[in-house]
């Protein structure tokens, strides 16, 4: 177990008072221009001061709570780009709870510290003495007193000292050994397939999060247990799955749960549905109407494309556009929802009348081209009150809808 760290012993983890004073100072700047002009400042780690600079600018938006304590200490940027969002992991805090928690891949810790809330104790494992050393300073920090940081191997301790917890939550490394990207779940670390027996004896329920690339079906399936998937949404991207492991439950009945989630992790709009339930719904093709609707790239990868049109009782335009259209205005519809102008073959002059001018924004769902080759061919510029949708038809027939949003 890591020692709790001061300032004065671990001057490489800490922050001094001049390093804090010339982050706030610049915490604005241009993070390469500034090291150009302070490469010769005397007592001062210049690396390290403009480290925390470029670090804190990338998790002032997505991690606005642990922004505001001056004295913490952030990663390099690109792992504050690869951590969970304050917003996703307040989400999570609000699915799980009990006495005990196991973070068993700890990282940052920005889960483990939000979740934890819910929890009388939680033991954060992570393999890397440095993050562990940063994220045990950070937590006492925040006074999450009731998280133990351990640097060890989290399986090799929970088989060795019989860990149990009501709880295990674990985000696996997406980078093998080269640092390459990888999708499949056996090929992250550590592998949970192989590893799952002996979580499942440790804790009755396990909370996976995975990339959103991960194919659902492919993950159900290898995972066995599964009670529900979460496809979370924010901004306008998936960010990530959840897959909520329950030793007692087949995976032959899981619930699909999407959530869009506003900047405090509540869910503003949510989808739950199960899988026969999409197979069995009936849905209606016909040609744009009055208003246009996108779904939200969680809601898409979820796979409710029929179940959401009886949900909210729209039509289809094609079984493969994943556009929906209505008379009369849904209210709360999960994703974008756009007033339509009319449509038109796809051909720049025909366009040109619709929009007036010659900007629009411009998408493609199911239509056989780049944005960029029709930009040129239809010679339209970028932005403007227009939005377009170059899509096939249910016949077949290739058009472009003009909208407003």
């Amino acid at each position: 177990m890591t020692e709790q760290p001061t300032l004065s012993d671990h001057p490489s983890i800490g922050l001094t008072d001049k390093e804090l004073k010339f982050i706030n100072q610049h915490i604005t700047d241009d993070v390469n221009q500034l090291l150009l002009r302070s490469k010769n400042a005397e007592d001062l780690d210049v690396k390290k001061a403009i480290g925390q600079i470029h670090a804190r600018q990338k998790a002032v938006k997505k991690l606005p709570e642990w922004s505001s304590y001056k004295k913490l200490i952030f990663p390099p940027a690109l792992s504050v780009e690869q951590s969970s969002s304050e917003a996703t992991a307040a989400f999570k805090a609000s699915i799980v709870s009990g006495e005990t928690l196991i973070d068993i891949t700890g990282g940052m810790g920005v889960d483990c510290y939000y979740m934890s809330q819910k929890f009388n104790s939680a033991t954060y494992f992570e393999l890397q003495p440095e993050v562990a050393t940063t994220a045990n300073y950070n937590f006492k920090l925040l006074q999450a007193n009731q998280i133990t940081v351990r640097n060890s191997n989290s399986l090799t301790a929970i088989e060795a000292e019989g860990l149990t917890a009501d709880w295990i939550y674990t985000d696996p490394a997406r980078r093998d050994s080269n640092k390459d990207k990888v999708v499949l779940l056996a090929d992250c670390t550590p592998d949970i397939i192989s590893n799952l027996p002996l979580l499942l004896r440790a804790a009755p329920n396990i909370l996976v999060k995975t990339s959103p690339l991960l194919d659902i079906d492919r993950a159900v399936k290898e995972l066995q247990h599964v009670k529900a998937v979460y496809t979370i949404g924010y901004d306008q991207e998936c960010k990530e799955l959840l897959f909520h492991i329950n030793g007692e439950h087949s995976s032959d009945s899981y619930e699909l749960k999407v959530r869009i989630l506003n900047q405090n992790g509540e869910a503003g709009l949510s989808l739950d549905f199960e899988k026969n339930q999409e197979q069995q719904a009936t849905i209606a093709y016909t040609y744009p109407q009055a208003y246009l609707y996108e779904p939200h790239a969680a809601v898409l990868k979820s796979g409710a494309f029929k179940i959401l049109a009886d949900r909210y009782c729209v039509s289809k335009l094609a079984a493969s556009s994943h556009l929906y259209t209505s008379e009369q205005r849904i209210e709360n519809f999960p994703g974008r929802t756009f007033e339509v102008v009319g449509y038109c073959k796809p051909d720049g002059t025909e366009i040109q009348k619709l929009i007036g001018q010659n900007k629009a924004n411009l998408t493609l769902r199911n239509f056989p081209a780049k944005i960029q080759d029709l930009r040129k061919k239809w010679r339209l510029n970028e932005g403007g009150d227009h939005y377009l949708f170059a899509t096939t038809l249910f016949d077949n027939k290739k058009v472009v809808i003009v909208t407003k949003k």
